[in-house]
C-alpha cells in the first residue's frame, strides 16, 4: 500500500513537471512569434511611400502605385492584427493541456509571419524599382540628349559618306527624336513605368541608327567608287590584251559589264531605302562578279606564259619524236625482210605516226591561231598539258619498241652459235661412244640421241629460212639445251656403267673356277652386255654376286674407276692450260 503511495505521488509529480516545461516552451513559442512580428515593424515602409509620393506620379505609375499603396494597407489593416490575434491563442493554449492544438496555432502564426514578410519585401521591391526607373530615367534624358546631339552633328559632317542613304538616316534620327520627346516628358510627368516601354523602344531604334551609320560609309564607299574604278581598270584591262591578241573563251565581258554596272545601280536604291543588309548581300555578289573578270584576264596572262614557254618544247619534241618513229619505220621495214615480227611492232609504229600526225596537227593549228591573234591561251595550255603527256607516252613506247627489236641479230647469232655447240657437241658424244668399241647402244639412249638430233636438224632448217622467227628460235634453243643436259647425264652414265661392268665381269672371272654361284652370274652379266646392250643391269648383276662373296670389293673397284676417270678428265685440262 505504501508503495502504491509512492508511485502515484511520484507520477502525479512527473505530470505536474511536464505541465510546467509544456508551458515554459508554450510562453517561448509565443515569445518568438512575437519578436518576429517586431521585425515587420522595423521596415520604414511610411518614409519609401512618402518619398514615392513626392515624384508626382501619374499615369501607369500612379497607377502601379495605387496598387503597391492598398497592399500595405491590407498589411497594417489585417495582416497586423491577424498576427496579434494569433500569437494571442498561442499563449491561451499553453495554459491548457491540448498540445497538439497549440503546436498547430504556433505554425499558422508563424506563416502569417511569412507571408506578411513577402508582402512587405513586395511592396518595398515595387517602390524601389520605381524610384530607380524615375532615376535611370532621368540620367538617360541626359545621356540620350548628348548622344542625339552628337548623332546629328555625325550625320552633318559626314554626309557625303552616307551617299543616297542621308535622307533616310535624317528621317531615322528626327523619328527617334520624337520618340525622345515622348520619353521626356514621361519622365519629368512621373510615370516611369509607361516611360520605361518607351525607353526600350528607343534604345532599340537609337542601336539601329547607329549600327546603319557605321556600316553605310564602307557600302556607299564600294558602291560609289571602289566598284567603278575596278570596273574601269577591267575595262581597260580587256581592251589591251585584245590589242596584244589575247582572246577569253565564251567571251560575255561587255555583256558582264553592263550586268554589273546595272548591279551597282540597283544597290544604290537599295542602300537609299536603307536595306543595307540586302545592300551588303548585293555588294558580296558584285565583288565576286568582278573578281570572276579580273580571275579571268589573269588566267590567260598566265596562260601565255605557259604556251610560250611550251610551243619550243612541244615543237622540239613533236620533230624528235617524228625522228624517232621514222627511224623505227626503216629499221622495222628491214627486219621485216629478215624476221618475222610477232609482237605488232609495225602495228605499234604506225600507232605512234597516227598519234603524232595528229599531235602536228595540233601544234600548227596552235602556232597559226597565235600567229594571226585568236588565241585562247587558256584552252591552248590546257591542250599542251595533255600534248606534254601524249609525247611522253609516245617516246616511252618507241623506246620499249626499239628495245624489242634492236636485238633480233644478236639473238639470231647467239642461236648460230649455239646450234654450231650443239653440233659440236653431238659430234664429241658420238667419238666418245665409238671410242668405247660398245656391242651396241639401248634402244632408249638410241631415242634420246636422235630426238635431239632431229631437234637440232629442225633449228637448223628454221636459221635457214628466208625469215625467221626469233621467239620460236629461242625457245628451241632453250629445250635444245635442256635436253642435252639430260642426254649428257645419260651418256655419262652409260659410259660409267659399260665401263664399270666391263672392269667387274674382268675381276669376277678369277672366282668362276671356284665359285659357281660368280660363275653363273658372270654368264648372266655377259649375256646383258653383249646381246642386250644393258649395260646396267649386267653391272648390277655381277656386282651383287661379288658383294655376296666378300662385301666392299664392288665399292673398291667403283671407287678407282672413278678416281682414274678423274685423272684423265683434268689431264685435258691441264694441257689447254700449258698451252
Amino acid at each position: 500500500m505504501f508503495t502504491l503511495l509512492i508511485i502515484i505521488v511520484v507520477v502525479v509529480g512527473a505530470c505536474y513537471l511536464g505541465f510546467v516545461f509544456y508551458q515554459r516552451r508554450t510562453i517561448k513559442m509565443a515569445t518568438d512569434v512575437y519578436e518576429n512580428k517586431k521585425k515587420l515593424t522595423q521596415i520604414p515602409l511610411d518614409d519609401e511611400f512618402a518619398l514615392a509620393k513626392k515624384m508626382n506620379l501619374s499615369g501607369e505609375s500612379k497607377k502601379k502605385y495605387g496598387q503597391l499603396y492598398n497592399k500595405y494597407q491590407h498589411y497594417q489593416n489585417q495582416m497586423l492584427p491577424d498576427i496579434d490575434s494569433q500569437i494571442k491563442t498561442v499563449k491561451e493554449d499553453g495554459k491548457g493541456i491540448n498540445f497538439i492544438k497549440t503546436r498547430k496555432d504556433w505554425q499558422t502564426a508563424n506563416q502569417t509571419i511569412k507571408d506578411a514578410d513577402a508582402t512587405l519585401k513586395e511592396i518595398q521591391a515595387g517602390l524601389a524599382q520605381m524610384y530607380d526607373l524615375n532615376k535611370q530615367h532621368h540620367l538617360a534624358v541626359s545621356e540620350l540628349e548628348k548622344k542625339y546631339k552628337r548623332l546629328r552633328e555625325d550625320i552633318l559632317n559626314e554626309n557625303a559618306s552616307f551617299g543616297p542613304s542621308i535622307d533616310g538616316l535624317e528621317k531615322m534620327l528626327a523619328d527617334i527624336e520624337g520618340t525622345f520627346d515622348e520619353f521626356t516628358k514621361l519622365t519629368n510627368s512621373g510615370d516611369p513605368s509607361a516611360a520605361d516601354e518607351v525607353l526600350n523602344d528607343l534604345n532599340a531604334s537609337t542601336s539601329k541608327l547607329e549600327d546603319y551609320m557605321k556600316r553605310i560609309p564602307k557600302l556607299f564607299a564600294s558602291l560609289n567608287k571602289e566598284f567603278d574604278a575596278q570596273l574601269d581598270e577591267i575595262q581597260t584591262g580587256y581592251d589591251e590584251l585584245k590589242k596584244k591578241g589575247y582572246n577569253f573563251p565564251d567571251d560575255h565581258f561587255a555583256t558582264d559589264l553592263k550586268k554589273i554596272h546595272d548591279q551597282i545601280a540597283a544597290n544604290r536604291v537599295e542602300l537609299k531605302n536603307l536595306k543595307v543588309q540586302t545592300v551588303e548581300t548585293n555588294n558580296q555578289k558584285i565583288e565576286d562578279a568582278i573578281d570572276k573578270l579580273y580571275a579571268a584576264m589573269d588566267t590567260e596572262l598566265q596562260a601565255r606564259t605557259h604556251v610560250e614557254k611550251n610551243t619550243d618544247v612541244i615543237g622540239k619534241y613533236v620533230a624528235h619524236v617524228r625522228r624517232q618513229n621514222d627511224d623505227l619505220t626503216q629499221r622495222l621495214k628491214r627486219l621485216n625482210k629478215a624476221y618475222i615480227l610477232n609482237h605488232q611492232e609495225i602495228e605499234n609504229n604506225h600507232q605512234f605516226d597516227r598519234q603524232i600526225k595528229t599531235l602536228e596537227k595540233q601544234f600548227a593549228s596552235q602556232k597559226a591561231a597565235m600567229e594571226d591573234a585568236t588565241a585562247v591561251y587558256s584552252q591552248i595550255n590546257a591542250t599542251q598539258q595533255k600534248m606534254l603527256t601524249a609525247l611522253a607516252e609516245i617516246e616511252n613506247g618507241q623506246k620499249d619498241l626499239f628495245e624489242a627489236i634492236i636485238d633480233l641479230p644478236e639473238k639470231e647469232k647467239n642461236a648460230r652459235n649455239a646450234l654450231t655447240k650443239f653440233d659440236l657437241d653431238m659430234r664429241n658424244k658420238r667419238r666418245r661412244i665409238d671410242n668405247q668399241n660398245l656391242p651396241g647402244l639401248p634402244d632408249s639412249y638410241q631415242d634420246s640421241f636422235t630426238a635431239v638430233m632431229r631437234e637440232i636438224t629442225h633449228l637448223e632448217d628454221d636459221l635457214g629460212k628466208e625469215k625467221i622467227n626469233i621467239d620460236d628460235i629461242s625457245k628451241q634453243v632453250i629445250i635444245i639445251q635442256s635436253d642435252m643436259d639430260t642426254l649428257n647425264d645419260q651418256t655419262d652414265q652409260l659410259l660409267d656403267n659399260a665401263n664399270l661392268a666391263e672392269q667387274t665381269i674382268q675381276y669376277a672371272n678369277r672366282f668362276i673356277s671356284s665359285n659357281p654361284e660368280i660363275a653363273s652370274a658372270s654368264s648372266k652379266a655377259q649375256t646383258c652386255f653383249e646381246k642386250q646392250f644393258d649395260y646396267a643391269q649386267s653391272l648390277e648383276i655381277i656386282s651383287s654376286a661379288l658383294e655376296n662373296q666378300s662385301s666392299g670389293i664392288f665399292d673398291k673397284i667403283k671407287d678407282d674407276y672413278f678416281k682414274a676417270k678423274k685423272r684423265v678428265t683434268a689431264k685435258p685440262k691441264q694441257d689447254e692450260g700449258q698451252s
